[in-house]
């Protein structure tokens, strides 16, 4: 199993998307066998990240499983943070299997 600690995703840099970075965390959670076994997605997404951006983050999410996307949740911050957006991924059992950040510059629709 995966750290629980917040994992700075640089791939993303500056021109990442909300869709990108969902994308980018599927493959993230595919790479560690983790895909299977994710039961509940949390999508933080920051205040001034923008109701496009939260838009293109459900759609992402919703292309990048191969099956039916896990239940999600998404969370629109009322205030900016230093991450635009968090995601994070439960096992059924509640347990964290992978947390990423992504930066709050970008996040546009993709």
């Amino acid at each position: 199993m995966l750290s629980a600690e917040t994992l700075s995703d640089s791939a993303c840099g500056d021109r990442a998307s909300a869709g990108d970075a969902a994308r980018r965390f599927a493959a993230a959670l595919d790479a560690e066998a983790l895909l299977d076994q994710t039961a509940r997605l949390e999508a933080t997404l920051a205040a001034d990240g923008g109701l496009e951006a939260l838009f293109a983050l459900e759609q992402a999410l919703d292309l990048a499983w191969p099956r039916p996307v896990p239940t999600c949740e998404l969370i629109w911050a009322t205030e900016a943070a230093q991450s635009a957006l968090k995601l994070r991924a439960y096992d059924e059992a509640g347990r964290l299997l992978l947390v990423r950040a992504y930066p709050a510059k970008g996040l546009k629709r993709g």
